[in-house]
């Protein structure tokens, strides 16, 4: 397996094997970019690059065009602005209020948007799980020719008895 295929390169398909190896990279790259403050930004913008590669090409192999990969930011980016605006009218509500701001006022505050946040990544989940489950096609597509597949069932034993 091509690595450098894998995640860098947005053109053809891979197999579901491959896809889910990339996903695993794109988790552990994520969680990187989150424990490394000056530099996670960074990281987190080429992680986009390298999603769009994983998840097109696995699109590629069903024979769905990469740009089906906007939905879930779509989706990600409207909810994260709900949720904002609720955290925002929930702060505001309470200072106009003339409420102490004190840390429950907060937590009330921030629950709407960790309940879009949820749900964003709940989205997240089911995307992935579609892609990575889906079949491939078999054969060619517009795509380009159909990755290699790697079977990992072993062929049934010979069998002795002639019963």
């Amino acid at each position: 397996m091509d690595l450098q295929y894998v995640l860098l390169n947005p053109n053809g398909r891979i197999a579901q094997r491959e896809f889910w190896i990339g996903v695993g990279l794109l988790i552990c790259g994520n969680v990187v970019s989150g424990i490394i403050p000056a530099l996670g930004g960074l990281i987190w913008l080429f992680l986009i690059y390298v999603g769009v590669c994983v998840y097109g090409k696995r699109l590629h192999d069903t024979g769905r065009s990469a740009w089906l990969h906007l939905v879930p930011w779509a989706i990600t980016l409207a909810l994260t602005s709900v949720g904002g605006v609720l955290m925002g009218g929930a702060i505001l509500t309470a200072f106009l209020a003339g409420d102490d701001f004190n840390p429950l006022t907060l937590f009330t505050a921030g629950s709407g948007l960790a309940l879009m946040m949820g749900l964003s990544n709940l989205v997240w989940l089911i995307y992935t799980l579609w892609v990575g489950l889906s079949a491939g096609q078999a054969g060619a597509n517009a795509y380009g020719p159909a990755p290699i597949r790697i079977l990992t069932a072993e062929p049934p034993a010979p069998s002795d008895d002639q019963g």
